[in-house]
């Protein structure tokens, strides 16, 4: 689900009140129902007894699941419902998979809202629900997970990036299905014909470098980096300096892209190795989806476990279509700490009417057998560490032939958030970054020290509104 998101949440203080009175409603017509005729009189004595009575049916149900339609989540979707339905046949869920949902996910979530029609169950980003829950449109989810032991391992106290993913002010509000990291994947093929030994969970940011212009041949269209374009896929490297965009990364007030040393790596990623360096495809190269790692032109690409599925899987390899790959850690740099990409997602649930019924749904994907069916069908990584150590562990090494699986768990326990608060980050980028600096220092045409304090002045103005 890591993806970009353009446009974020408008409602009016009079739909959403209207919201509320539908809901209101409904309860007020259900204190006022006419009460339940008496039961019969028990039967004489004299009289056979009667047969026992059947246990009563469920009361049928329905709601809708507002869900991200990545090719990767779809069929664990399908799967989920299923498998919900066999123990629950009252339930009908309704799952609306929003298609493209990097660019319509949000846009369609926002207008069900303003519209009176929320869902009762969605998707969500780690980084993407707050602005939901200053609205007053989610559940916080705490009496509930209170009274499920099992997710004590959901949300251990010891992870920044998972308290930090889920609670707003003090509520919880986010059920994770997976948790999220990123780190370096790299195909076997080019490191094995030129010759290169392996990058290893100790190499260095001089290491990688080196290894990215051996492996570089403009005669063969080779590269050694897919690079990937875009400030939230870039912030892996911009932390890795020591230094963070923003004077603190949960409902941060004051912007900081301006500062020497992320100056000088966004000009490395995002101009630098596309048009000086050239270790990495332009934007031009990999149009029609050429010259990418999956079609063998390139030996690294910083990605995260969604990603598996797309080089190698059992149908690939039938198919002799497959790249062998492995993982491993990013490269060490100035920080010490090496801290990584990491958040939660999953789902929240809206306020409405099937409130109970959309936890009992939500609380069956995040358990032990629901996360299990959607962790082995998209590969992602499970929402415990007793999951990811006993069964997903095995699991992308058989499906995915993934060796150092355990990197995306040190990964993971090195993890920050991106940045959580009232300006989401994909705001923050369609409106600012992308257009003022991305664009431009991928084509060439700027540096970063000419676009990042202009960067500084945008977000600046965006985050002075959302906390004037």
């Amino acid at each position: 689900m890591e993806a970009n998101n353009k446009k974020q949440l408008k409602i009016t203080r009079r739909r959403m009140l209207a919201l509320l009175g539908v809901q209101g409603a409904g309860l007020a017509l259900a204190a006022c129902a006419p009460a339940a005729p008496a039961a019969p009189a028990a039967p004489a004595a004299t009289e056979a007894p009667a047969a026992p009575a059947e246990a009563p049916a469920a009361v049928p149900v329905a709601f809708e699941f507002l869900a991200w339609g990545d090719n990767a989540d779809i069929p664990a979707w399908d799967a989920l419902v299923a498998k919900y339905k066999e123990a629950n046949p009252n339930a009908t869920v309704t799952v609306t998979p929003v298609a493209d949902p990097g660019a319509n996910f949000y846009p369609k979530l926002q207008t069900m809202v303003a519209g009176g029609t929320p869902p009762a169950v969605s998707s969500f980003q780690g980084w993407e629900w707050q602005p939901y829950a200053d609205q007053d449109v989610l559940a916080p989810i705490d009496d509930f997970v209170a009274a499920n032991a099992y997710f004590k391992d959901v949300y251990p106290a010891d992870v920044a990036s998972i308290e930090g993913t889920t609670v707003r002010d003090g509520k919880r509000y986010l059920i994770p299905l997976q948790r999220a990291a990123m780190l370096m994947f790299y195909a076997k093929k080019p490191f094995e014909e030129a010759g290169v030994e392996f990058p290893a969970d100790d190499w260095t940011f001089d290491d990688f470098l080196a290894i990215a212009g051996k492996l570089t041949s403009a005669d063969k269209k080779l590269w050694g980096i897919q690079a990937n374009g875009g400030w939230f896929r870039d912030i892996g490297w911009i932390r890795g300096t020591g230094k963070q965009e923003f004077d603190s990364l949960y409902d941060p007030k004051t912007s900081t892209f301006n500062q020497p040393e992320i100056a000088d790596i966004v000009q490395q990623v995002a101009n630098a190795w596309y048009n000086t360096d050239k270790i990495a495809p332009s934007p031009a190269d990999l149009q029609g989806g050429a010259n990418t790692i999956n079609t063998g032109n390139c030996a690294m690409k910083y990605e995260g476990p969604w990603f598996f599925g797309a080089l190698n899987s059992p149908q690939l390899r039938e198919d002799k279509k497959n790249v062998a790959f492995d993982i491993v850690l990013m490269p060490k740099m100035a920080d010490e700490s090496r801290p990584h990409r990491g958040w939660t997602e999953g789902v929240a649930l809206l306020k409405g009417d099937n409130l109970n019924a959309a936890w009992d749904f939500a609380s069956f994907m995040a358990g032990e057998e629901g996360n299990k069916i959607y962790s082995e069908t998209t590969g992602r990584i499970p929402n415990t560490t007793a999951l990811i150590e006993g069964f997903w562990l095995p699991k992308i090494e058989e499906n995915f032939e993934v060796k150092n699986g355990k990197a995306l768990l040190e990964a993971f326990n090195r993890s920050e958030v991106d940045v959580v608060g009232k300006v989401p980050r994909s705001k923050m980028w369609s409106e600012v970054v992308k257009p003022v600096a991305w664009d431009a220092l991928m084509a060439g045409k700027a540096t970063a020290a000419e676009v990042l304090p202009k960067v500084d002045e945008g977000v600046q103005k965006l985050l002075d509104e959302a906390y004037k």
